[in-house]
């Protein structure tokens, strides 16, 4: 494929150059309908093929003290299916390491690179792991993770040599959006699949505490007027999901 043209919407050029396949990667059965979820569901109704890969289990996200852990993160495991079928998205992937304790190992990083291999996404969207302020520790290790599991380790034939024995060759994505930014550069308007974000949302039931889709949307509503008003800013549109956008030079 040939180069990005930095200047150029990256959703079309990516669309234009190779095929509309895109991979979710994020640490919490619910981080990508919170963070990009109208984002997938445009995606899915222009034709993209999307998967999503969740790093953990999200076994300990709950306060009802009644939960057990292997039962939370089964209900999890549901909820991440009915919301990546109201989105258009396939049948979601886990890699099921525990809650809160996500490494930036080799164990991580070889199981990102099978999936990239196997999948061949053009766009891989995840965490931004070197965002600055307060996250969760599994946020900034999904990021990183998929960083690294990216470049080098996908497109260069050395490493994990064992998966060309599955007959995996390597490959490296056109680009990456990063969600949960400091420093947005790419905004997707999603006015037009706003509801589609919150019906996703409400199927993570255990995690609702109670919101309902008003609620989700005034939460959605106040957290873009909080956004520093400037002539960007009132530019960009309404109802939006904000990104980092990288170019992966081949």
């Amino acid at each position: 494929m040939d180069a990005l043209d930095p200047n150029k919407d990256l959703l079309d050029e990516v669309e234009e150059k190779s095929g509309k396949r895109a991979l979710c990667i994020f640490a919490h059965p619910d981080d990508l309908e919170f963070t990009c979820g109208g984002t997938v569901a445009m995606m899915s109704s222009k034709g993209w093929t999307i998967d999503i890969l969740v790093t953990t289990s999200g076994n300990k996200g709950t306060k009802d003290p009644t939960v057990t852990a292997q039962q939370l993160a089964g209900e999890r495991e549901e909820e991440t299916r009915a919301a990546a079928t109201i989105m258009g998205a396939n049948e979601p992937r886990f890699l099921g390491f525990p809650d809160g304790m996500l490494a930036s190992d080799d164990r991580l990083r070889e199981l990102l690179v099978l999936e990239i291999r196997k999948l061949r996404p053009e766009l891989v969207i995840t965490w931004d792991g070197f965002r600055s302020g307060f996250n969760h520790r599994d946020h900034r290790v999904t990021g990183i993770s998929s960083y690294d599991a990216i470049y080098p380790a996908a497109d260069d034939h050395l490493f994990h040599p064992d998966q060309k024995l599955q007959g995996l060759k390597p490959f490296r994505p056109s680009a990456m959006l990063l969600a949960g930014t400091d420093v947005p550069d790419y905004h997707v308007d999603i006015k037009d699949h706003m509801e589609t974000k919150i019906a996703a949302l409400l199927a993570h039931v255990s995690q609702m505490g109670g919101r309902d889709a008003n609620s989700l949307r005034k939460m959605f509503a106040d957290r873009l007027a909080a956004v520093e008003k400037n002539d960007v800013a009132d530019s960009l549109p309404p109802l939006r999901e904000s990104f980092k956008k990288v170019i992966l030079r081949r």
